[in-house]
């Protein structure tokens, strides 16, 4: 569990430090099939809910970058969207950002401090990435780091969160992930590009 904590916060520092986005979305589905493959490993508390919350961990790892590819192929970018930052300046971001949810994260009760350093961590991640990136995929992708962390919660918790809950996050997240898609395709018709910092100039 250790081992796969530090890998899915290590990836959601990628995503906030990698500029291109079939990169970031490389690394946000990892993240999917790191968290659907533990929770198929764990063991103790409800094995076949940790069977479904695996298997549908597993089939959001799949799906979501399929969406966003889909998207990535409708909003091409004739230049790489150049970021407000350097890579080392989101680098140092990211790792503060993970230093002090670390440090501020209070017990939380499920017994596995790891697990909890690591949602919040994740959670503060998704949220910077959404504030710092300025490509729409991008920002969706932020919302999907940050919704990795609620997941690694669900999973750390003692028996596992009942299979109805996973499938009705599974079913709202897909939907809000398809309208920011769609958002972010009307954003590139209207401006030419997924840069939502363009967004600033438009007027009534």
């Amino acid at each position: 569990m250790n081992a796969a904590v530090a890998a899915l916060v290590a990836l959601g520092i990628g995503v906030i430090v990698v500029r291109r986005r079939s990169l970031a979305t490389a690394l946000v589905a990892l993240q999917g099939l790191i968290l659907g493959v533990t929770a198929l490993s764990l063991e103790g508390g409800d094995s076949g809910t940790m069977v479904v919350a695996g298997v549908i961990l597993l089939v959001r790892a799949a799906a979501i970058p399929v969406l966003l590819v889909l998207a990535r192929r409708r909003t091409p970018e004739r230049t790489l969207v150049a970021p407000t930052t350097s890579v080392a300046t989101r680098l140092l971001l990211a790792t503060a950002v993970v230093l002090v949810a670390v440090a501020a994260t209070p017990p939380l009760g499920l017994g596995d401090r790891v697990a909890e350093h690591g949602s919040v961590a994740l959670l503060c991640l998704g949220i910077t990435t959404v504030a710092v990136r300025r490509p729409a995929i991008l920002q969706v992708l932020g919302v999907l780091v940050a919704e990795n962390g609620v997941y690694l919660l669900a999973i750390a918790v003692p028996g596992g969160v009942p299979a109805v809950v996973e499938l009705g996050v599974l079913f709202d997240l897909v939907l809000v992930v398809t309208v920011a898609i769609a958002f972010a395709g009307k954003i590139h018709e209207r401006v030419g590009s997924g840069d939502t910092d363009l967004l600033r100039g438009l007027r009534d």
